[in-house]
């Protein structure tokens, strides 16, 4: 249990740290280790396997530790089932992870097809900003055992075909949660407790992963909610997509959607529907309020600032694992992760043309 521990926590993940760029490597930015991936999605996996191997054998050991016997069960029948349902881009890049690293298939996939996270967004532009500019950011609340200060990781794939991406991701996860591509199109979704269609759908597909193939084939908000509505899903999500231009949350049920666009260049959301008959019960979220008084309270002059101070006020004690900031226009990310609440910061700031390793129209 002490090893398998020690290589989850361990800050310093020192395999390929010193490889040049260009090629598969974890290196580190302000103490957060950042992975690239190149190539094809089973090619990234095999990447991803071997890089990370000791960190997915000591994952791997801690969730045989932590987890019921009964649960493991159910949890590899999920993946088991929905398998042949899967993007095979997915399957792929699991197997090549499988293979390289010595973990279980089934127990990856499963990591991959059953993760859900509670979190918060907030984008502010227009009028409503310091200079108009579109500012997005997203909380990540998640408790996982006492690990959970040490699963996140920041994702750069470099896909053979597709738009680049960068994920603020955790580790084992083939899909993204909180992302942006080389379009500057950010992202994140949000579980939602009071749909009216609450049951699993065996038909759907995690959102992690619909998002993540989105973003290496969409160039804008528009066209990336536009995938999105077309697909079915899991389970009942809110989704916000945001470019340079605008942002928009897509409200997804199991047999129908619809679109919040925002008030007056503010748009936020939480964990619940809101739009007339999404929804159960219309639920009064606290977190919702927060993100709204705080833009409302600095509305005009919004900048990042205020924007760190509104996630703040939306975290969820003691599970808010992640916060990024965006700044599509300028292809900025700002990131804190693996603390709580990470929204207090401090953040570090990334650019993402950067990480990309390219030029960027």
């Amino acid at each position: 249990m002490y090893t398998a521990f020690n290589a989850v926590l361990d800050p310093e993940w020192d395999e390929f740290s010193q490889a040049p760029k260009g090629t598969p490597r974890l290196e580190y930015h302000h103490s957060f280790p950042v992975i690239h991936l190149y190539g094809t999605a089973a090619e990234m996996g095999h990447q991803y396997g071997s890089i990370l191997k000791k960190q997915l054998e000591g994952l791997d050991y801690i969730t045989d530790k932590f987890f019921p016997e009964n649960k493991q069960i159910e949890y590899i029948n999920i993946a088991k089932n929905s398998e042949d349902k899967l993007p095979s881009e997915t399957l792929e890049f699991v197997k090549g992870m499988s293979v390289s690293s010595g973990v279980d298939y089934y127990k990856l996939l499963a990591i991959n097809a059953v993760p859900r996270v509670s979190c918060s967004v907030l984008a502010v532009w227009g009028d409503a900003s310091e200079d108009g500019k579109l500012l997005m950011g997203r909380n990540a609340d998640y408790q996982f055992k006492k690990i959970n200060k040490a699963l996140g990781i920041i994702v750069v794939k470099h896909p053979a075909t597709g738009y680049a991406t960068v994920a603020s991701s955790f580790l084992g996860l083939a899909g993204a949660f909180t992302g942006i591509n080389e379009k500057g199109v950010c992202y994140g979704n949000m579980l939602v407790y009071n749909g009216i269609e609450n049951k699993e759908d065996e038909n759907g597909l995690p959102i992690q992963l619909l998002m993540q193939t989105a973003a290496e084939t969409q160039n804008s908000a528009r066209e990336m909610i536009d995938y999105l509505t077309a697909r079915k899903h899991v389970i009942p999500i809110n989704v916000m997509c945001a470019d340079k231009n605008e942002a928009i949350v897509a409200e997804l049920g199991q047999t129908k959607f619809t679109l919040r666009e925002g008030n007056k260049g503010v748009l936020a959301a939480t964990n619940y529907f809101y739009s007339s008959g999404m929804f159960e019960k219309v639920e009064n979220d606290g977190r919702l309020t927060a993100l709204l008084l705080t833009a409302r309270k600095y509305y005009g002059n919004f900048n990042m600032q205020h924007l760190q101070e509104a996630m703040h006020a939306a975290r969820q004690p003691n599970k808010n694992l992640q916060c990024t900031l965006f700044e599509p226009e300028r292809m900025l990310i700002h990131v804190s992760m693996n603390k709580v609440p990470a929204s207090k910061g401090p953040f570090q700031t990334i650019s993402v043309i950067e990480l990309l390793e390219k030029d960027i129209e």
